[in-house]
């Protein structure tokens, strides 16, 4: 290449980068580049012991959160506890939330920045609200996607914007915005490890898929299918040996009251784990919305043989103290372990 050639090459090569850098830089910028670091809500901090309510809404559901008495609950979800570390540390994020560059006013582009209005099944923004006790609201707000391209002059932050007011703003840093029921409350309602199961019986509608599993060691991970039928074989040994964890650092994705779901007969799966000290876990399983979503209900319980029965006994009416008014929605994962089907662990037959 002849230094010339060379020359024209960089000159062009130059050229595409500054047009890209300017294309990049102009998807999200504003008329005016200001730059700023004031809180968005000035009179939160003074304010914060006056909240009594906190709503985020998107285009599917809103989650409230309510102050009762000392505490916090769900009201939608028949006052289920919510998380006082989780509020506290929020309402904290909230009063720290400050603006430090300009955005758009232009209507037409918040969506790119996922701060439009919530009118419609496509909108990405999520509202928050906070409310005082006297009813005032002490924050309204859209908040919108984080930011991580190389524009701007900060390197990463939160697109907001007030409700009512068209100018948006990238925020400084992040800011977490719990936006499911399971993230403003303490999700873990169980936990009974894994090693301690020594066998697992599911029993399905009609008893056609029925397994029973036991833990060939007492120290080991691996479980034999006890009722496997003649001339067939399990396909993969994992399918078996998680079956033990369905109720280890068993996390809720939803709650409600016993009744507001429905347990069929032929739609129910009850599965049983039995522990090697004596502790039974009893769970109701069943899906529902096209299997998409799942359901169970638990208690527990002691052994006749169960080694120290007292102790075991006092686990189980912890479990039941806490399980018992309610009903979960669980993770599919967790769902799979505790409903796995005969023919699901099979090798197809030839």
């Amino acid at each position: 290449m002849t230094p010339k050639t060379f020359l024209c090459f960089a000159a062009v090569t130059a050229a595409i980068i500054v047009g890209a850098a300017f294309s990049i830089s102009a998807r999200y910028t504003t008329d005016v580049f200001v730059l700023s670091d004031a809180p968005m809500f000035p009179d939160f901090t003074a304010k914060v012991n006056d909240v009594t309510e906190i709503s985020v809404q998107d285009n599917e559901k809103t989650i409230v959160i309510r102050r009762k008495g000392d505490g916090w609950v769900l009201p939608e979800r028949s006052d289920y506890r919510a998380s006082e570390k989780t509020v506290r540390k929020f309402l904290v994020s909230v009063a720290e939330l400050r603006v430090r560059e300009r955005k758009t006013k232009n209507p037409e582009l918040h969506a790119r920045l996922q701060v439009e209005d919530l009118t419609g099944k496509k909108n990405l923004s999520k509202r928050l609200i906070v409310k005082a006790k006297d009813g005032s609201v002490l924050a309204d707000t859209l908040i919108g996607r984080q930011n991580f391209d190389i524009s701007g002059t900060v390197d990463a932050g939160r697109y907001v914007r007030k409700s009512g007011d068209p100018q948006s703003w990238l925020s400084a840093g992040t800011f977490d915005l719990p936006d499911s029921l399971a993230k403003w409350v303490d999700a873990e309602f169980m936990d009974v490890n894994a090693k301690r199961v020594k066998t697992v019986t599911t029993l399905h509608p009609g008893g056609k898929n029925d397994i029973t599993v036991e833990r060939i060691e007492k120290s080991g991970t691996k479980f034999r299918v006890l009722n496997v039928p003649e001339g067939r074989e399990v396909e993969y040994q994992i399918d078996v040996d998680n079956m033990s964890d369905g109720v280890a650092s068993l996390e809720l994705e939803d709650v409600r009251k016993p009744g507001e779901i429905e347990f069929p007969a032929d739609q129910t799966i009850k599965t049983t784990l039995y522990t090697y000290d004596g502790l039974i876990v009893e769970a109701e399983l069943t899906a529902k919305d096209e299997d998409s979503i799942f359901w169970a209900r638990f208690k527990a319980k002691a052994a006749d043989d169960a080694g120290d029965k007292k102790k075991i006994e006092e686990e189980a009416a912890a479990i039941n103290k806490k399980v018992s008014d309610w009903v979960y929605q669980l993770p599919a994962f967790k769902y799979r372990y505790m409903s796995r089907k005969m023919e699901d662990i099979l090798k197809k037959k030839s």
